[in-house]
């Protein structure tokens, strides 16, 4: 075999190619798999540590306190240190480290160590998470330090200590069944493109060249086919890979492009109740309250917008995941009659409030839907709330459910103020409202229709909307009486 011919070539350039691309992979893999891993052992500290919160804010008996703690940290194989508001350690367990009342040193690492940078980023309720040496446990130690946020509790501060040994052994274990697999994969990939070079020798040309011309960005470039044989199979694989990545790459940049929509409509919504938490916040602190009833409106305020970034949060996980098909749920057959009576009952007293005549009209006919029981009730939740905030006081609101085949049709119509045509199509879209002009306390996160299209889908049905402005809304849903048969 010449050393100048194109097969060589050919062949040592593959197999250059496969050692710099698995090389390359096995190192951004391997550091990768030790930043995940880390992680996700300090996520789990971290969830510890939520739940000796817990402990430290129900717990009264120190010495009971001291023996859950014991059981966690043996469990655990990790220390477990609370520091109370003089920034005493009031218990430690684990690791053969039992202390009490000792005063945080900077100088002398007691946990993590703590700096001055630390310990305000704690007190700002921030999490810290360390990596290293501990001199005080004389070995290398993942550590969380958390704050408790709960003022009423003697507990500040939450540390956990996991010594990094028996989970560096672990993370070896993986990185030398990587490198092993990477070794394999070399050895395999220079015999095989040894072989392969003599069969595709020539028609590689093209195929480089076209190859090449998609690396720069170019995936308009087809090879052109003359044989029925792997190598033409390959080029034909070659040209469908052109078309799959241009009509991928136009979906990234759909994706992008959704993404900083997405951003900049969540960046958009939490601005507001975190500049009005700020301004009360700081108005407490300046004591600016003229009395307790001015304070306890000014806390009211805050609790308000902190419930409402708490509703956004919770939708935005919603429908995310509803959306990644990670929203795991339970289908049964859902009485009706019983959901819509355990909705009216909640809803009535608001209805009453704002003065707005709330009817439910379910035809006894009606048979089970199937589905999620609680989905299928957070769906009347977010379409009568939604009615309730857009119908003012003396307005109707009428929910009426009746077979139809073998579905059934839930109606949920208002007298309200209706949607605007050119708004209909929008208004399942994250964060849109059609309403501009309504107030804070009339507006909700802008997730939930979104929120209940996905639902709707998600059982097998569909949702629609009539609306005219002045005059009401109307939407209707069906869901099936049964499993939807899957076909392949």
């Amino acid at each position: 075999m010449k050393l100048n011919s194109i097969v060589t070539k050919l062949w040592l350039a593959i197999t250059a190619l496969v050692l710099m691309v698995i090389g390359i992979t096995g190192l951004v893999h391997t550091d990768l798999m030790d930043k995940i891993y880390y992680q996700q052992q300090a996520n789990q500290l971290i969830s510890t540590g939520h739940r000796v919160a817990d402990l430290a804010r129900t717990e009264k008996n120190t010495a009971m306190l001291e023996a859950k703690l014991d059981a966690v940290s043996g469990v655990m194989d990790n220390n477990i240190m609370i520091i109370n508001s003089n920034n005493g350690i009031h218990s430690s367990a684990g690791m053969g480290i039992e202390s009490a009342d000792m005063l945080p040193d900077l100088e002398n690492p007691y946990h993590i160590p703590l700096t001055e940078n630390d310990l305000e980023k704690l007190s700002k309720g921030e999490t810290i998470i360390y990596r290293g040496r501990s001199e005080f446990f004389q070995t290398d130690v993942l550590s969380v330090a958390m704050p408790v946020k709960d003022a009423t509790s003697g507990a500040r501060i939450i540390m956990i200590h996991a010594p990094l040994k028996p989970l560096a052994g672990q993370l070896a274990s993986f990185k030398i069944i990587t490198f092993y697999t990477a070794v394999g994969g070399i050895i395999l990939a220079t015999i095989l493109s040894l072989f392969f070079s003599r069969q595709v020798a020539r028609p590689l040309l093209d195929m480089n060249r076209v190859a090449l011309a998609m690396a720069s960005g170019d995936f308009l470039r087809q090879v052109k086919v003359n044989t029925n044989d792997e190598v033409g199979l390959l080029a034909n694989s070659l040209n469908t890979l052109s078309v799959q990545l241009q009509e991928k790459l136009a979906q990234l940049e759909r994706l992008d492009r959704a993404r900083r929509e997405f951003v900049a409509n969540v960046s958009h919504e939490i601005k507001t109740p975190l500049t009005i938490m700020q301004g009360f916040t700081e108005a407490l602190l300046d004591n600016l309250a003229t009395d307790e009833d001015e304070r306890k409106s000014y806390l009211n305020n805050i609790a308000e917008e902190i419930k409402r970034l708490r509703r956004l949060v919770n939708d935005i996980l919603d429908l995310n995941k509803i959306e990644e098909g990670r929203f795991d749920f339970v289908r049964d057959y859902v009485d009706l009659n019983s959901v819509s009576a355990s909705v009216q009952q909640k809803f009535r007293a608001l209805a009453e409030e704002s003065g707005i005549e709330l009817t439910f009209n379910i035809d006894k006919k009606t048979p089970p839907v199937y589905g999620s029981q609680d989905m299928i009730k957070q769906v009347y939740f977010n379409l009568i709330d939604n009615a309730i905030r857009h119908t003012p006081a003396g307005g109707k609101i009428l929910v009426t459910a009746f077979p139809k085949a073998d579905q059934v049709m839930v109606q949920v119509k208002d007298t309200g103020r209706g949607i605007p045509a050119e708004d209909l199509p929008m208004i399942w879209e994250r964060f849109y409202k059609a309403d501009k002009s309504r107030t804070r306390g009339q507006g909700g996160t802008g997730l939930g229709l979104a929120i209940v299209k996905r639902i709707i889908e998600t059982h097998g049905g569909w949702i629609s909307v009539e609306s005219k402005p002045g005059t009401g809304t109307t939407f209707t849903f069906i869901l099936p009486t049964g499993p939807r048969k899957t076909h392949r």
